[in-house]
């Protein structure tokens, strides 16, 4: 089956002339490539900026496009690497630490970044954070698990992305990069002063897409910041099968890593799915729909978290496949009600995953996203990648979102039998995640060391 995709001709050199002017985003463009690409409904929450939107395109044609299928060792690949970058940030913030990831958020922001690179940097950014895939595969997987999430019919996903570039009149950005984000990405494309009207800008998309749960995701713009990349998602979901109110329990201790103990609230209930992984047992409790659960996974007691968890990377635990191939039994579980917040900067922990040159001033190959007006020599590199995520999880369901920014900087220039139920209690230290049924893949995956 064919699906058809928009091409959007741009020929961005002309959007690059008036300096100092407030942030003006493509935003008629991005809505008529996302009406072309699919006949259901993927339009964004509207953010008008502010500035008055301009139209960027001088002409739209279509591609042919083959519609992607996810495979399982397309799964196993992009699961191994959400558990290794899950396993690296949990090494990083230390003993006892909360940590909560978007291993999808990242991904596709990153798509389109991987986008604008080539050699050995691209190689490196696929390996890492698609797990090998190639970004002309991980293009359409990325665009088809987006309209998953947009689709969902009993269940509230947004999905938004958004391209950001300087107005200083010395640089372009490429024809071809700005269609792959447009057409695989569905991105709003601005440009702006990058001034302090520029960080305000992007601090109120990135709340409106994540409908106020992350406030903002830009501190400071540095000078040399060229373009930022950015991936947000908010999910808001109730329980397929409701607390009855005798199964909520107040003031249950919760034993921390640390040694002491929280009172907490506890929600149980007898679940039909359960699985193990490495050392631990976990299960999956749905909401409504059935197409995405709450997961949670806990080690033998006694088992240190994070030593689990880098067992669980070194070992290249498959966790969308134990998911997939659930046991099918009863577990009692419980769950403890919680709100998290947690933010990183991750450019040290995706260098030690072997994802160094795209960070390296001197060597790293983005040469696919944008240049010079004048053709002199240049370089642009990522500065930082900022992310920052939520989630409440109490007796009605849950609600998470997820930034993901990525900094580019650049500069002219080279610069130097019958059984007793199962029974999984999260009373400590334990993982946790929003799922995707279908896949396995986890959305959002974090840790609770500490309550």
């Amino acid at each position: 089956m064919k699906r058809k995709l928009v091409m959007t001709m741009l020929t961005l050199s002309m959007v690059l002339g008036a300096c100092g002017k407030a942030a003006e985003p493509a935003a008629d463009v991005t809505q008529e490539a996302e009406e072309a690409v699919t006949e259901t409904d993927t339009e964004s929450i509207a953010y008008t900026g502010s500035g008055k939107a301009e139209n960027l395109t001088e002409g739209i044609g279509t591609i042919e496009a083959p519609e992607a299928k996810i495979t399982d060792t397309q799964t196993g690949a992009l699961s191994k690497a959400s558990m290794d970058l899950f396993a690296q940030a949990v090494a990083q913030e230390g003993k006892d630490s909360n940590v909560l990831l978007s291993p999808m958020s990242i991904a596709i922001a990153f798509g389109m970044a991987e986008n604008g690179a080539a050699g050995e940097t691209l190689a490196q950014m696929e390996q890492v954070i698609d797990g090998g895939i190639a970004i002309d595969e991980m293009n359409p997987l990325l665009y088809d698990l987006s309209e998953r999430f947009r689709s969902s019919k009993e269940v509230d996903w947004n999905v938004a992305n958004s391209a950001w570039f300087k107005d200083d009149g010395m640089w372009q950005v490429k024809d071809s990069f700005a269609q792959k984000a447009l057409s695989w990405y569905g991105a709003d494309i601005w440009k702006a002063p990058f001034n302090d009207s520029t960080k305000e800008d992007i601090n109120n998309w990135v709340s409106e897409q994540t409908k106020g749960m992350i406030p903002e995701i830009i501190d400071e713009i540095p000078d040399d910041a060229g373009m930022y990349l950015i991936n947000a998602m908010a999910f808001e979901g109730e329980w397929l099968n409701e607390y009855e109110e005798d199964h909520i329990t107040e003031n249950r201790p919760f034993h921390n890593a640390d040694g002491s103990t929280t009172e907490v609230t506890m929600l149980g209930s007898t679940e039909r799915r359960y699985f193990t992984l490495g050392d631990g047992i976990g299960f999956v409790r749905d909401y409504k729909g059935g197409q995405y659960s709450f997961m949670g996974l806990l080690p033998e007691e006694g088992t240190d978290l994070n030593v689990y968890i880098a067992s669980l990377a070194a070992s290249d635990a498959d966790l969308a496949a134990a998911i997939r191939n659930c046991n099918h039994g009863d577990a009692i579980v419980a769950i403890p009600e919680f709100t998290e917040d947690y933010s990183t900067e991750m450019s040290e922990m995706l260098t030690a995953l072997g994802m160094d040159l795209a960070f390296d001033q001197e060597k790293a190959e983005f040469t696919e996203m944008m240049e010079p007006v004048d053709g002199s020599p240049y370089q642009v590199w990522i500065n930082r990648v900022l992310h920052k995520t939520h989630i409440e999880v109490d007796r009605k369901g849950t609600r998470a979102a997820a930034v993901t920014a990525v900094e580019m900087a650049r500069t002219n220039g080279t610069m130097p039998v019958e059984e007793l139920p199962i029974l999984i209690v999260l009373d400590r230290p334990f993982i946790y995640g929003i799922i995707d049924n279908e896949t396995g893949l986890p959305v959002f995956l974090g840790c609770i060391n500490n309550l």
